[in-house]
């Protein structure tokens, strides 16, 4: 085969017959791994299949180059195809034939650089030689570039490979951007993809160890591998949002103006994504390793059993933290984008995002924070673990990041780059919030002080004067939203009045409740016709 190929390729060269190169390109893969996939014997073909694979890449490599070198004719769509298949069908079968030997595995990542180097002798010719357009010369410096992404992570695992990518990335970017080589620019895109999911997977590896709940194997907050890594990705992509952004270096593939929206919006929030979750995961990971050393085996009159416990408060301060850096992160990133950013789009995503952790801190918050209050009052396994009044003051310090985020969500639609009229989805989401969460406090006390009645006798009154001074509050407003959300809000009061309080309270509650009910309701007809106009 290889004999017949140098002829037909020889012939092939000089009357410059591509049909018949291309069928003998096509025909001569074709058999080696038709034969490879079903004959091939890692013990009696090693050696011979390692010749001849490398015998046929160097046949059509040097015959696709060599006519175009000499004629000088430019690489057209067919040529870089098939420049590309014969290397990485090389690289592909050459890499399966090490693999199946045992030392052969081992060279894995000098093979890959070994197809690197290569390509990198061939293009270090071309350019000193200047034997063609440099547009052949950028192809053969991206397949250097691609065989040294690949080499990464063959060679190496974890860290390094996000750490060498997001480098390669950056500084291919910087090359194509300010060197205005756009074949450079094109191949940094897919090396920033792959970094970012090099770092997720980095992430889950320390989640995989995390949840052995091995108290032996503590990372370091802050000053450990994966912290740092996430923050040099974030700096070389902050550094590549600022070039993308720069007017001074137009980019090359400004024409196409679809793959420069997808760009310009994956880029921060690529950023953004790996920003946040470096710092969650530094809170989880440090919440985890308190819980896991907080193990404890407990004798209870049998020498031969022991009862194992964990403090479980740790893992709902986890939580709760985790929401409070959430509504942390969405306000400082509500905050740069109204005083330097500006950017409408990002704009929409950030008050969409405030709205959701404020939802996920009515909705799950809440609760833990009700579960701690448990805690502390149950006092179980106090004299093992201390738990202190701060499963009550916690409760605070979450309502200060709520109250700082809604003054985010404020800002926002008072902006003029927003141009957004959203003052009564506004209200209504901070009317729902106040309500749900002074409901929550009122409940929280009413249980401290050893109250039966949180969730009858007392939600039902206070929802009731809530009710009261919305309606106030839109009639002094003149806002209709307000007043109609009371009508409703007095609605389900009384629903839940007739249906549930009822059976379960005793005749003096039964008595003050309604009596309250009733004034309320007499007050609000008041000012219904009072203010009429």
């Amino acid at each position: 085969m290889a004999i017949i190929n140098i002829g037909i390729l020889f012939i092939a060269f000089k009357k410059y017959w591509k049909s018949l190169y291309i069928s003998s390109f096509v025909l001569t893969w074709l058999i080696f791994t038709s034969w490879f996939a079903s004959n091939y014997k890692a013990d009696e073909h090693f050696g011979l299949a390692l010749v001849f694979v490398f015998i046929f890449f160097i046949t059509f490599y040097v015959l696709f180059l060599a006519y175009k070198l000499i004629q000088k004719e430019k690489f057209g769509t067919l040529d870089i195809v098939l420049l590309l298949v014969n290397s990485f069908i090389f690289y592909g079968i050459g890499y399966g034939i090490l693999d199946s030997n045992e030392t052969g595995s081992q060279l894995l990542g000098l093979y890959t650089l070994g197809n690197a180097l290569l390509h990198f002798t061939v293009s270090a010719v071309i350019y000193k030689q200047k034997l063609a357009d440099k547009n052949l010369f950028y192809l053969i410096s991206g397949l250097v570039l691609v065989f040294i992404t690949i080499a990464i992570p063959v060679q190496l695992n974890g860290n390094w490979v996000t750490l060498l990518w997001i480098s390669e990335a950056a500084l291919l970017f910087w090359i194509g951007r300010t060197k205005k080589v756009p074949i450079y620019e094109l191949l940094s895109y897919p090396l920033m993809l792959l970094a970012f999911l090099s770092v997720f997977q980095d992430y889950e590896a320390i989640n995989n160890s995390r949840y052995l709940n091995d108290s032996t194997v503590n990372v370091t907050p802050i000053f450990n591998i994966y912290f740092l890594t996430s923050m040099l990705f974030v700096a070389a992509f902050f550094f590549i949002n600022s070039l993308f952004n720069n007017k001074k270096h137009a980019s090359p593939f400004i024409n196409k103006e679809d793959l420069m929206k997808i760009i310009s919006f994956s880029i921060p929030a690529m950023l953004l994504i790996v920003l946040y979750v470096a710092f969650r995961i530094e809170i989880v990971n440090y919440w985890d390793q308190l819980y896991a050393n907080s193990v404890i085996a407990i004798n209870e009159g049998d020498e031969y059993y022991k009862e194992v416990y964990n403090n479980y408060d740790l893992r709902k301060f986890k939580t709760i933290w985790v929401i409070n850096y959430s509504l942390l992160f969405v306000t400082i990133l509500s905050f740069v984008n109204i005083k330097k950013v500006q950017n409408r789009q990002l704009g929409f995503i950030n008050l969409g995002l405030n709205t959701f952790v404020i939802l996920l801190f009515l909705g799950q918050g809440l609760y833990v924070l009700s579960e701690l209050r448990e805690s502390f009052l149950n006092q179980e396994l106090a004299e093992y673990y201390n738990i202190s009044s701060f499963n009550i003051g916690i409760r605070y310090v979450s309502f200060a990041f709520v109250a700082v985020s809604f003054y985010a969500i404020y800002k926002y639609i008072q902006q003029v780059f927003m141009n957004v009229n959203y003052k009564v989805v506004f209200n209504l989401l901070l009317a729902i919030s106040i309500l749900w969460i002074a409901s929550s406090e009122l409940i929280n006390w009413l249980d401290i002080t050893g109250s039966s009645q949180a969730y009858k006798l007392g939600l039902t009154i206070f929802w009731g004067v809530y009710s009261l001074v919305l309606i106030s509050l839109g009639i002094w407003k003149n806002n209709k939203n307000l007043r109609i959300g009371a009508i409703v809000l007095f609605s389900i009061t009384l629903i839940k009045l007739f249906f549930y309080d009822i059976s379960h309270l005793d005749t003096l509650s039964k008595t003050i409740v309604f009596v309250s009910l009733g004034i309320l309701l007499l007050i609000i007809s008041f000012l219904y016709n009072k203010f009429k106009h």
